[in-house]
């Protein structure tokens, strides 16, 4: 059977796959398990992802208040970068949740389009992260930490990629 990478960044989705599969596997019966249930996973995800959103724009919306009273007394404070960090991170939220909310029913039927929905969403998460990490005190540490997230959850995500051909 050859192999099916029908993702928009399929070259990404091709190099990945390869790459995973020269990595320690995981038991056979773990990952059945996974791609069984992946499904509730990506749903709790997406009501995270959903309450996040809420979350974000309670304090987005709050520091720009701050900013602007001080900004009425003549005072320059940070938190506009701080506003603009908190807006991102919302849309980033609001489109991974939407990702999520499409995946979890294809997931549960073991479709491909769900896998490819969940690799999205992890495109969405890291490149947030990159975004976001120039709006960090650590930079290099936020950016380091995306990296070792990437690779964790892809060591997940391709080890059940070949659950979801549907």
């Amino acid at each position: 059977m050859s192999e099916q990478y029908n993702t928009q960044p399929a070259g990404l989705e091709k190099k990945l796959d390869e790459m995973y599969k020269k990595w320690p596997q995981l038991p056979e019966g773990f990952k059945k398990w996974l791609a069984n249930n992946v499904w509730w996973l990506a749903l709790i995800g997406a009501i995270l992802s959903a309450l996040s959103v809420l979350s974000a724009w309670n304090y987005a919306t709050k520091v720009s208040q701050v900013s602007d009273v001080a900004r009425s007394y003549g005072v320059d404070l940070y938190y506009g970068e701080s506003s603009t960090y908190w807006w991102l991170m919302m849309a980033a939220s609001a489109v991974e949740a939407v990702l999520l909310f499409m995946a979890f029913q294809k997931l549960k039927e073991h479709k491909k389009e769900g896998w490819n929905l969940l690799f999205y969403t992890s495109l969405v998460s890291i490149g947030a992260l990159v975004v976001v990490a120039f709006f960090s005190a650590s930079v290099v540490g936020t950016l380091i930490g995306a990296a070792i997230g990437a690779l964790i959850s892809w060591f997940f995500l391709f080890s059940i990629r070949s659950k979801f051909t549907k």
